[in-house]
């Protein structure tokens, strides 16, 4: 193989290694999101009854920046995602969806644990 083919190889190789780890060092520096308590928080909040599962409180902190799941006793602080339609909201494990029909679900590690969800 010419040399030049070996040297462009090895860039590349070098260029796709460093593309695969970029997101794990992007998310190891962002800054670590504080949980306020829930009842720290303004009275911006929903509750939510499921098909499968306990009710469910969504709090909103003022500015719209995110949301915080109270889940089964913990509080989860969620950033806001982009999506197509409707709101979604997610951390490293948890997400969040509000559909514009109304319904709401929640996923824990990609997997539906709350279904059907509608406002009280």
């Amino acid at each position: 193989m010419p040399r030049p083919l070996v040297f462009a190889a090895a860039l590349l190789a070098c260029g796709c290694n460093e593309i695969r780890y970029q997101t794990a060092r992007l998310r190891a520096n962002t800054p670590k999101l504080e949980v306020p308590k829930a009842a720290e928080l303004p009275d911006r909040r929903a509750t939510y009854d499921c098909r499968n599962g306990e009710p469910f409180d969504v709090f909103f902190p003022p500015g719209g920046a995110g949301a915080v799941l109270s889940l089964g006793g913990d509080d989860f602080a969620l950033r806001e995602l982009t999506t197509v339609a409707g709101k979604r909201f997610g951390d490293d494990r948890y997400e969040l969806y509000m559909k514009e029909d109304g319904s709401v679900y929640v996923t824990l590690d990609e997997k539906p644990i709350r279904e059907g969800c509608k406002q009280r």
